[in-house]
């Protein structure tokens, strides 16, 4: 399988900062793809002749450095913004762009709570919500 990022036009890009996202990263080599919960403080657009790649800059939520890694768009198979988290919880995930030839990784995702189908400790009664 050919690895490609999402494509973000400037405003989308930058309608992420300040947000807590879901991020589904996988890197150049890696066989699977693994979920990553970051705050984004930043992006950095391309600019012909000086910057190629698109990426955010973003702070792990359990981090301890100061420092925000570079979170390239090619690198990222999809990004959900998280509405708010809280410390029963991961949080509820507000929208989700995927690339149209992902057919997910089979990780499992918060589920949301207090819907119809989902009551507020969570749990769905299914082994896959």
């Amino acid at each position: 399988m050919t690895k490609r990022g999402i494509t973000l036009d400037a405003a989308t890009a930058l309608g992420y900062i300040g947000q807590t996202v879901l991020l589904e990263l996988m890197w150049e080599g890696d066989t699977e793809a693994f979920w990553q919960c970051m705050h984004i403080v930043g992006v950095v657009l391309p600019v012909e002749g000086v910057q190629d790649e698109a990426y955010f800059l973003g702070m792990g939520i359990a981090s301890s450095t100061r420092h925000a890694n570079e979170i390239y768009f090619e690198d990222i198979c999809s990004i959900r913004a998280m509405r708010y988290r809280d410390r029963h919880g991961s949080g509820n995930v507000l929208g989700r762009m995927t690339l149209t030839h992902s057919a997910g990784s089979g990780a499992a995702l918060p589920a949301r709570r207090n819907s119809f189908t989902v009551p507020a400790n969570g749990s769905t009664g299914a082994a896959h919500p």
